[in-house]
């Protein structure tokens, strides 16, 4: 879809994009300085392999702020981005004969990230009439002496939850309960607007089983620098310290740098970015929820929205296709995220206030003239079948008189007469 909208918009389409989650804000010039100065320092070598000393040392001082624990450098190495990270996590955790548990809907890479490593999928879907809360009663019933990992998203993509402490902590039990390694993807971990971000990590006794994964691409603007990281126990880094040589041979000293200035800046960058996100939530979803057919499920972080459409009786794919055609609004179909959503397409508010205003009018507008034709068509079966009725009703009137006028025996006696 992203790319037909891509298309379009080459052409010289009329297009707003509102699928890909790729915040539109520029990356913080004092992060684009850092860059500017490493590279005239020559940093442009070889890294070691986990990652810059300096770097791990400031993500684990970053990340024990935040977590409000220790975290050491030794539990930290460094990515390519996020997904690069759990690539290798999960080669590292699983293989074949292994089962992974994947929350539905799920992020659209993941069953992917799991086929790699030869694993298979098991899905715990979360209800949409439940507001895709996890129950762990649920989940636990999907265990079986095979399951190796259990892969968690909060804030969610695409639905926008944000799982309590209580679900957490259940969470973290069971995975300890059944030697099940909990891989928590973080990366919105800065981006929750209502209520408060619990990490497994908060949990006592996951320091033994969790793998938490992280990123600057969404807090703090720089989704193409690729710039990502794992928190875990030691052994584990080490053994994904050592996949990173025949994987990447690590990453570039400068963009190494610039997060480094990334991180010292966080309380400068990221709330500034995390209320103009949340400011384009409300002014989405506000107007979602006014558009006929639209169920939203408002979304608690991130930077995307999930509405079922299932009122315009119609998939998520016909929908977002008819809806590109009509409009020119670029959404992301639900069944990329897994069969339980199908009927659902997801929104990003990654773009301005004023476009994410003139494409709910857009959307507005498409699904009144959907609604229209189908009271018009409504309206024109209802008059058809009246007539088709009162039609019936007037040959039954018309056969009734002329028995009264012309008894049978009358006619019975023209009929003799005729002959």
């Amino acid at each position: 879809m992203t790319n037909r909208a891509n298309e379009l918009d080459a052409a010289g389409e009329d297009i707003i994009h509102l699928g890909i989650g790729d915040p539109d804000m520029d990356t913080d010039e004092s992060i684009r300085d850092a860059l500017q100065l490493s590279l005239e320092n020559g940093r442009t070598h070889y890294p070691p392999l986990a990652g810059e000393p300096a770097l791990r040392s400031e993500i684990a001082s970053h990340c024990s702020d935040f977590y409000k624990q220790d975290i050491s450098p030794g539990q930290i190495i460094v990515f390519p981005g996020c997904q690069t990270a759990l690539f290798a996590t999960m080669q590292c955790l699983a293989e074949a004969g292994d089962e992974v548990i994947l929350l539905q809907p799920t992020y659209a890479t993941y069953p992917a990230v799991v086929a790699a490593c030869g694993a298979s999928i098991v899905y715990a879907s979360l209800k949409p009439d439940d507001g895709f809360r996890l129950h762990i009663e649920e989940l636990a019933a999907l265990v079986t002496d095979k399951t190796r990992v259990i892969l968690l998203n909060s804030p969610s993509n695409p639905s926008g939850v944000v799982f309590t402490r209580a679900e957490l902590a259940a969470l973290v039990r069971l995975c300890l309960e059944n030697d099940i390694w909990l891989v928590s993807d973080e990366v919105y971990a800065a981006l929750v607007y209502d209520g408060e971000f619990t990490s497994p990590l908060d949990i006592e006794g996951s320091e033994h089983n969790v793998v938490v994964l992280r990123s600057l691409s969404k807090s703090h603007a720089m989704s193409g620098w690729r710039l990502g990281w794992t928190i875990s126990p030691v052994l584990l880094a080490e053994s994904l310290a050592e996949l990173s040589q025949p994987m990447l041979f690590g990453v570039s000293q400068f963009i190494q740098d610039a997060a480094i200035s990334a991180l010292r800046n966080t309380d400068k960058i990221v709330p500034v970015n995390r209320e103009r996100l949340h400011r384009r939530r409300d002014v989405l979803c506000e107007r979602l929820t006014q558009i006929p057919g639209f169920k939203v499920f408002h979304p608690a972080g991130g930077m995307f929205a999930l509405v079922d459409i299932s009122a315009f009786e119609c998939d998520g794919e016909t929908f977002a296709n008819q809806l590109l055609d009509a409009t020119g609004v670029s959404v992301v179909p639900g069944f990329a995220f897994g069969e339980s959503v199908a009927n659902c397409i997801r929104i990003g508010f990654c773009q301005e206030t004023d476009q994410l205003i003139e494409a709910a009018r857009r959307m507005q507008r498409f699904a009144d003239t959907y609604f229209d034709k189908k009271r018009f068509q409504k309206k024109k079966r209802f008059q058809k079948n009246a007539w088709q009725q009162l039609s019936s009703r007037l040959v039954g009137t018309t056969s009734m008189l002329f028995d009264l006028v012309f008894p049978k025996s009358a006619n019975d006696g023209l009929q003799c007469a005729a002959k």
